[in-house]
């Protein structure tokens, strides 16, 4: 236990510390040195600090960093490269607590990016890029079609669609840097950073199978370790939801690369784990909790012994694994796994008490980030709807209302039902919300919190997750736009575009499907054929704001986000519609 600590952490104690008196230790030891020196002593440090001070060099960043260039303004008077920055970042919120990031990892994302953009330049073992790239082909495919076919990696379309993929920015930068030490022997932590539906999966699931596959290739022992009762690499998810979510991914590397993989989630029994053990589990997607409840059961024995064999650990949504509420579990699970090559950390959003989080913890935490991290995708239409004009007269309901309405009535996928999420901030008020859409208004609506039970939430979601399903009785075809008309909704700021009275279009129908829920969804989820989100209220921190609008316009596709307001809205609700046209970075 001692060696695993003393590799994961830097303490300058020689005293065990349980995670929370450890944190409260460092804090305590920095601030004894502030006191005492006039400064906090210097420590290895991520990049991403919030404290104003200079950039310490990271373990793996060979290059020496230029202290003043950040700090002060030349003597020409331009601006500094961090005060640049900051001028183009948008400040949401009365305090916003998204990190700013270091300009110099962004810089270096964006280089490396520029010269890649092939999967043929990327340091990855061929048969691994082959049928990952197949993977990627058929999930692009089937996200970006709204038939409910799963398609063949053999299949003629996929393989032409193949043809043309490329890597996203964060695929790119992730494996590119990882690939350089990726069977180096000694511990390497790693954040990946990057904005929603920008393909993080893919990016820490490349990484872990080509480390998995050199393993067997490279490993002389490995003969003799395949046939015995072993994980060998896990993935730890918050919530069940995304457990079967990305398991659903990962599942396909068991045909193609004979991987064995495992999910253990809320249906799944003990003894189902043991049978799945004994046959060596390459892959397991999990919660920490279910890790953790390895010690509290008599079925398995020496779980200790078991987890000493995980080499790749992945800790996806991390800034949720890592804050107040999860850090105890995560950091004991952590502590079990003695013998760790990789840990990555994978967020969408850096928020300033995650990044102190994870540079007392991991020291020497490596970053890694896309350029557009704590970006909103610039495709997607943001609607300010004005609650107190006429004819709401302060009803959040009716400007619901009459949202979902413009929606049902647009001529965005003809014959298919349509999907909107309605993000509202308490749970109590959930299903007041629901039942009005219903009882008052007809639609067809899913009202879902964190009360209900893991199997009631899959249930509820399943709908959602899979392709939108063809309105029966309805003329096929497409429909012209150049028969179409604008029609702006009477007393509010909607447009929507309508098929004139009389024409053949206008005989097309639509079904409306609505989920009505809060935060509880509004991490990871990537659900399909939802080109609408409804944020019912205004978000409180940017954190919320960037993963509520991130459930639509996914991967760069199109999406359309409707924000219901009032009189007294703040002007940084104003200028969300003017930062996300310009791609601005939110902080």
């Amino acid at each position: 236990m001692l060696v695993m600590y003393s590799r994961l952490y830097s303490v300058t104690q020689a005293r065990y510390f349980s995670l929370s008196t450890r944190v409260n230790a460092v804090s305590s030891y920095s601030s004894s040195n502030a006191r005492s020196n006039g400064k906090p002593k210097s420590r290895v440090d991520s990049k991403w600090s919030t404290r104003t001070k200079p950039p310490v060099k990271s373990w793996k960043d060979n290059s020496k960093p230029n202290y003043r260039k950040d700090l002060k303004e030349d003597v020409r008077g331009r601006p500094s490269q961090k005060r640049d920055q900051q001028k183009q970042q948008f400040k949401y919120g009365e305090y916003g607590n998204l990190s700013e990031g270091d300009p110099t990892i962004l810089e270096r994302s964006k280089r490396i990016v520029s010269k890649i953009n092939d999967f043929s330049q990327l340091k990855i073992l061929p048969e691994v890029r082959d049928k990952l790239m197949d993977v990627i082909a058929s999930e692009s495919l089937l996200n970006k079609s709204l038939k409910n076919v799963e398609y063949n990696p053999e299949e003629s379309n996929v393989q032409e669609f193949k043809k043309s993929l490329k890597p996203s920015p964060i695929q790119t930068t992730t494996i590119y840097q990882t690939s350089k030490t990726l069977m180096d022997p000694q511990l390497q932590v790693r954040l990946i950073a990057a904005e929603t539906g920008s393909g993080k999966t893919m990016a820490y699931l490349i990484p872990l199978v080509d480390y998995l596959k050199r393993v067997e290739s490279e490993n002389p022992a490995w003969e003799s370790m395949k046939s015995k009762a072993i994980v060998r690499s896990i993935i730890l998810l918050p919530t069940h939801e995304l457990v079967e979510q990305v398991y659903q991914t990962v599942a396909k590397l068991q045909p193609a690369l004979g991987m064995h993989t495992y999910k253990w989630d809320a249906g799944s029994s003990y003894k189902g784990f043991v049978e799945a053990l004994k046959g060596r589990i390459d892959i397991m997607v999990t919660t920490p909790g279910k890790i953790l409840s390895l010690f509290n059961i008599s079925m398995v024995n020496r779980p200790d012994r078991i987890l000493s064999q995980v080499k790749f650990l992945v800790m996806d949504e991390a800034d949720t694994l890592l804050d107040k509420s999860w850090v105890e579990d995560s950091y004991s699970t952590i502590k079990h796994m003695q013998n760790l090559n990789h840990v990555l950390f994978c967020s969408a959003t850096i928020p300033k008490e995650f990044q102190k989080t994870i540079t007392r913890l991991f020291p020497s935490v490596g970053v890694i980030a896309s350029p557009n991290l704590h970006k909103i995708n610039h495709k997607n239409q943001i609607k300010l709807i004005n609650a107190d004009m006429a004819p709401y007269k302060g009803s959040k309901n009716k400007a619901l209302a009459q949202i979902l309405y413009s929606i049902n009535r647009d001529n965005i996928d003809p014959g298919f039902e349509k999907r909107a999420v309605v993000f509202v901030n308490e749970k109590e008020n959930v299903p007041a919300v629901a039942a009005k859409l219903t009882n008052q208004y007809g639609h067809d609506v899913v009202a879902l919190t964190g009360n209900d039970s893991v199997e009631e939430r899959l249930e509820k979601i399943g709908p959602f997750m899979s392709p939108p399903q063809r309105i029966a009785k309805v003329k096929l075809g497409k429909i012209d736009p150049e028969n179409t008309k604008a029609k702006r909704i009477p007393n509010s700021n909607i447009v929507i575009e309508e098929a004139p009275e009389g024409s053949s279009e206008s005989a097309f129908e639509s079904t409306l499907k609505v989920l009505v829920t809060t935060d509880v969804l509004a991490r990871g989820i990537n659900f399909r054929g939802c080109r609408y989100v409804v944020l019912y209220d205004i978000p409180n921190t940017p954190v919320d704001l960037v993963h509520r609008v991130g459930r639509t316009g996914r991967m760069n596709q199109k999406g359309s986000v409707f924000i219901i307001t009032g009189k007294r809205v703040k002007n940084w609700v104003k200028g969300i519609p003017s930062i996300v046209s310009k791609n601005v970075t939110i902080s």
